[in-house]
């Protein structure tokens, strides 16, 4: 993936989140993280809904950055600001989101612009993304968050931070996977070469290691 100019804002405290580095190949920020795939009464999935707690000492950068009158308030046209810089970067990334159906990608759309928050020392980035194309709950679906770069780690720190939700909420059997590193790197062994952890933006392998929520729908 590359960057295109527009994503690369003056602030550099926000360009980390998305901005990738050939020594970089392990987390520098840290969220905790909270999704919900929410269903219709008619079987679909309609929205994947993100909510995004940052790190102090990321959150406290942001603040120093984007807080332009020096109050250490960021009100809303500096929140505004980091909303602006954050969902036009993240764009390139999918906004961290992988969604599949039966192995295969499919795409997403951001409707509106990430929202942003400061509560208690703390950056909020919270968002829906919905499916480009509609989604029945059939077959095997999975949803995955991550950060293609590996700057940036979105944990989800107990299995009931990723839920289904909605109508059509029990329709399928839901797990959430937390994938064994040693595991992942002992079956990829062939792609894990000096080229992936250089530049791990440059292949797909960095998804193997997210969380995800699989659904099994019948």
């Amino acid at each position: 993936m590359k960057l295109s100019k527009r994503s690369l804002p003056a602030l550099a405290v926000v360009t980390a989140l998305t901005l990738p580095s050939t020594a970089l190949a392990h987390p520098h920020i840290f969220a905790e993280a909270r999704l919900e795939v929410e269903t219709t009464e008619n079987g679909l999935i309609s929205e994947l809904r993100h909510v995004w707690r940052f790190d102090e000492v990321f959150s406290s950068s942001v603040m120093l950055d984007f807080d332009r009158n020096g109050d250490f308030v960021l009100d809303n046209s500096e929140l505004a600001g980091i909303s602006e810089v954050v969902t036009d970067s993240l764009s390139d990334f999918d906004y961290y989101t992988s969604l599949t159906i039966d192995g295969a990608d499919g795409a997403i759309s951001l409707p509106e612009p990430i929202k942003v928050s400061f509560q208690d020392g703390q950056l909020l980035m919270f968002f829906a993304v919905l499916p480009k194309e509609p989604v029945p709950l059939d077959g095997t679906i999975a949803v995955g968050v991550y950060d293609p770069t590996m700057y940036a780690a979105i944990e989800f720190m107990t299995d009931d931070q990723m839920v289904v939700t909605g109508a059509s909420a029990g329709k399928c059997q839901s797990q959430v996977v937390r994938p064994d590193p040693d595991e992942v790197i002992a079956q990829n062994q062939g792609s894990l070469t000096e080229a992936f952890f250089s530049d791990p933006t440059g292949n797909d392998i960095s998804k193997l290691f997210a969380t995800r929520l699989e659904l099994v729908c019948k």
